[in-house]
């Protein structure tokens, strides 16, 4: 399978299992660094500012399901911007597509991608 449809599978089997309060307005999808790869995870917040990136840190909504990881082969000699590259771009796909419409996040007011470290990138 192809990264982007081992993301969509990832976010789909959350939307089957989780419930979220209509209080969350904004998603974050945080990214890190492992030994082998990157990793992603969601969390889901009740505060939103467009103008400081900790609102992210009010986790008010985890998934059981909370952690995404690239295969390390897909990311073999990439550095952190490329990391960050190609999950802005599964992100934002996920974000444009049917599945969206019908999912968990649809109504969220924001949905940010990032490093812990760094600067969030908001999709929507």
């Amino acid at each position: 399978m192809s990264t982007k449809t081992d993301f969509t599978n990832w976010l789909d089997r959350i939307n089957k299992t989780e419930t979220v309060s209509d209080s969350i307005v904004a998603f974050n999808f945080g990214l890190f660094e492992t030994e082998s790869s990157y990793t992603i995870y969601l969390t889901g917040s009740e505060t939103f500012d467009e103008e400081d990136d900790d609102w992210a840190t009010n986790v008010n909504f985890e998934p059981e399901d909370k952690y995404f990881e690239l295969d390390p082969s897909t990311m073999k000699g990439k550095d952190w911007e490329k990391a960050l590259e190609v999950y802005e771009g599964l992100v934002s796909e996920y974000v444009n597509s049917e599945n969206f419409n019908n999912s968990i996040f649809k109504n969220a007011e924001a949905i940010t991608t990032g490093f812990d470290d760094g600067n969030l990138v908001r999709v929507k």
